[in-house]
């Protein structure tokens, strides 16, 4: 079963949760994954060597390690050892290329030149990336350029055949030859990547490639000769990567690498990263042929608004009021329970597919046999809004024991709705509407054991407390759209409510 839907085949460590597959491979080898203790986002790889990247990271790139992204060691899983490292939530150059367009030149500088100052410490003491290609040069947080993939690296006397990816490749490599001197297949591969950046796709093979100056008219002619020189097919003709990162310096001033409104949207609260506005007028693609003069944009937030909940003024017999101010005691206490669902992000077409079976097929009738159907993703989200239903539908009839069946045992949210029905049972007061709208519902998360964290908007409709006769004593209107998160635990009579998670 894909990993994609399948909830619980994703890897777990203990004190971490998986986020989600970084990658659409299957199986995926790359994961999200996030430290308990600090609430950290870090990166979970499995099924690698190890030792060869660690010992590259620690020893031949110390000097660099600002623009080399950071390994924090291993973390056992149930499918074996990962390798866990930074997480760079900007994301590849490759998917920000093709997401938004090729880079102005100040852009490539600030990409490109401090991995070519990288890429000089690792060539000082004979050794080489081997497969360095705008998929494998990802951005921080701070818009940062930072290498990875380190498993193709060698030193000068190896060859590697074959390795590397298309297109960012030097001729010579496809033959397995040795190089002269270490990192002469890296200075391709950087004027590739330069290549890339300025046109935004893969550069030709020489004999189809256009020249330098014809392809980017509108960049300096220094900048022709260095792509002209840096895939030259002759390795010895090639420039030094510190020359190639010199050269890219003096081209052009450094320019912040525009990401806004093309990092995933899960991502974009952890970029710090912030344009000035430029000329208003909407935003628009750059031109290939003139991107170093593009103007940019950078889009205003929407204000946020406030909503508070109104009283409804109720006749003056002192029973009445005396009751709506008790009813405003109970409105306090409530929230705590009727409106404290929480969540992160999903697709609205995910919705209509989440209404709860109406047979009983995934129902786990034997602890030792549990149905695939049981972990499908879509089957864990209608268990969820089905939960939402029948906690609403309890919390209206005040029936507790209802609400017992809907949570793990001692989980804290059941405790909270229990004393709120408590004490509108001590008021002689009922509810009447409680609706509580979910939409954009999402597996966010595996936790630990057989749980899932779900995550979704979570709109409060409008409800009223009621006394005995029915008369409405206060009607709260509706809340404002929130997101929130959700433990979902997999028990062996279902799917179950557990905590209610606050970031």
């Amino acid at each position: 079963m894909d990993e994609s839907t399948n909830v619980l085949a994703w890897p777990t460590s203990p004190g971490h949760v998986t986020v989600k597959p970084l990658s659409a491979k299957s199986p995926c080898k790359v994961w999200l994954i996030r430290r308990e203790s600090d609430q950290m986002y870090l990166t979970l790889k499995l099924s690698l060597t190890m030792e060869n990247i660690t010992s590259l990271r620690q020893e031949e790139v110390r000097q660099s390690r600002k623009y080399v992204v950071d390994f924090y060691g291993t973390l056992p899983t149930q499918f074996g050892e990962g390798l866990v490292m930074e997480y760079c939530p900007g994301g590849s150059l490759a998917d920000l290329v093709s997401s938004r367009s090729a880079f102005a030149l100040g852009e490539c500088v600030t990409a490109l030149a401090p991995i070519a100052q990288t890429l000089s410490v690792m060539h000082s003491q004979g050794q080489r990336h081997g497969d360095l290609s705008p998929a494998n040069i990802l951005l921080t947080a701070k818009g940062m350029p930072k290498i990875i993939d380190f498993q193709e690296a060698a030193s000068s006397s190896q060859a590697l055949t074959g390795s590397g990816t298309p297109g960012f490749v030097a001729p010579e490599m496809q033959a397995g030859a040795m190089e002269s001197q270490a990192g002469e297949q890296d200075v391709y591969s950087l004027g590739a990547c330069l290549w890339f950046l300025l046109s935004g796709r893969v550069p030709e093979e020489e004999l189809m490639r256009p020249p330098a100056s014809v392809m980017f008219p509108g960049i300096p002619s220094i900048i022709h000769e260095l792509l002209i020189d840096s895939m030259n097919p002759v390795p010895q003709a090639r420039p030094t990567v510190d020359q190639f990162a010199r050269t890219l310096f003096a081209s052009c001033p450094a320019e912040p690498i525009h990401w806004e409104g093309h990092v995933a949207a899960e991502a974009t609260h952890l970029m710090e990263t912030i344009h000035p506005t430029q000329e208003s007028g909407a935003a628009h693609r750059r031109s290939k042929r003139a991107r170093d003069n593009a103007a940019r944009q950078r889009n205003s937030g929407n204000d946020e608004s406030w909503h508070s909940h109104r009283l409804r003024r109720t006749p003056g017999a002192v029973k009445l009021a005396g009751a709506a101010v008790l009813g405003i005691m109970v409105i306090l206490g409530s929230m705590l329970g009727v409106n404290h669902f929480r969540a992160a992000e999903a697709k609205e077409a995910t919705a209509p597919a989440m209404a709860p079976p109406a047979d009983l097929d995934c129902r786990i009738m034997d602890g030792a046999q549990v149905p695939a159907c049981a972990l499908n993703r879509d089957t864990v989200v209608s268990a969820f809004l089905a939960l939402s239903r029948e906690r609403d539908k309890a919390m209206g009839q005040l029936a507790g024991e209802k609400l017992k069946r809907l949570y793990t045992p001692g989980a804290e949210q059941l405790q909270r709705d229990l004393e709120t029905i408590d004490q509108l049972l001590d008021l002689g007061l009922g509810l009447e509407g409680l609706r509580t709208k979910l939409t954009d519902v999402v597996v966010s998360a595996r936790g630990q054991g057989d749980t899932v964290i779900l995550a979704a908007t979570s709109t409060q409709e409008e409800y009223r407390y009621v006394d005995a006769e029915g008369v409405t004593m206060h009607t709260v209107q509706a809340a404002e759209p929130q997101r929130i998160e959700v433990e979902m635990v997999l028990e062996e009579s279902g799917w179950k409510i557990g905590k209610v998670l606050r970031r």
